[in-house]
């Protein structure tokens, strides 16, 4: 094998290496929506084998850190069906905000925490701006998928008779933690059903500066989450992946300058342009 890479490289020196060829494919597998497992095969087969809480994992780590964490919840719904941060709320010392529009579901999750004076509950909407807009929710139930776009949650199954219209209040992510009297949160969890980038993008992250940002990718055009990976990145957050969200951990360790470099650009582009685009 060495003596066929001495060949190679001073007789056919246009072969990629085999490093290029993998690095290749996989760039061609993402450009369709693949990617190659690097994993224990048996993980494969059966996903339900893996641990499921990383989020708690890293909210245990950071309350032992620094004694308690505190939040901001874009999306809470009703405090309890499919919640990420009840666990944390019952578990460990936290105070925080939550944020839900739907004025029913609203209703039950004042109800679910109304012995709670360390949590600011709040009946809005995130957006980028303050006011108000028509927010779409389901007419005879409450449901997890209620939006901004009608069209989502046309493609959850509903009909255009099931869907209804109401005007809710807009806040800014600024708005709703000084209504808080919060200066900045340990963790920010978005689930706003297709509308996650525009509130992700509005968080200001010199002055909110979360240690963790969890949020729903699937709902993202890849564009756009790869220029939002791309602007957490060079905050010096760093990733860990489950099936339907991403957690981004702030490293309080400056970055070494060697990862600073700039990283490998998209398929058939070069980085400097990819940089400065």
């Amino acid at each position: 094998m060495a003596g066929f890479r001495r060949f190679k490289r001073r007789y056919l020196p246009f072969l990629m290496e085999g490093y290029e060829v993998r690095r290749l494919r996989d760039r061609l597998l993402r450009k369709i929506g693949l990617t190659r497992a690097y994993e224990p095969e048996a993980l494969t087969i059966d996903p339900t084998l893996r641990f499921d809480g990383l989020l708690s994992l890293v909210a245990a780590a950071h309350v032992l850190e620094h004694g308690e964490i505190t939040f901001l919840q874009v999306g809470a719904f009703d405090g309890e069906e499919g919640d990420a941060i009840v666990h944390l709320i019952e578990n460990y010392p936290a105070r925080g905000v939550l944020v839900e529009p739907q004025p029913r579901v609203f209703a039950r999750l004042c109800k679910r925490h109304e012995r709670r004076n360390d949590l600011t509950l709040v009946n809005a909407a995130i957006d980028s701006e303050g006011g108000s807009r028509p927010f779409y929710l389901a007419k005879n139930a409450d449901v997890q998928f209620a939006s901004f776009d009608r069209g989502h949650l046309l493609r959850h199954g509903l009909n255009h008779n099931e869907i209804e219209a109401v005007e809710v209040e807009c806040l800014t992510i600024n708005d709703v933690l000084d209504r808080a009297g919060m200066e900045s949160v340990d963790l920010v969890q978005v689930d706003a059903e297709g509308h996650d980038y525009a509130i992700l993008r509005s968080i200001d992250l010199e002055r909110v500066a979360p240690r963790v940002i969890r949020f729903e990718h699937r709902h993202f055009d890849r564009g756009d989450l790869t220029e939002w990976v791309d602007t957490l990145a060079e905050h010096n957050y760093r990733f860990l992946t489950e099936k339907l969200d991403v957690l981004a951990i702030r490293s309080e360790v400056e970055e070494p300058a060697i990862l600073k470099m700039e990283r490998p650009a998209a398929l058939g582009e070069p980085a400097q342009s990819r940089r400065a685009a």
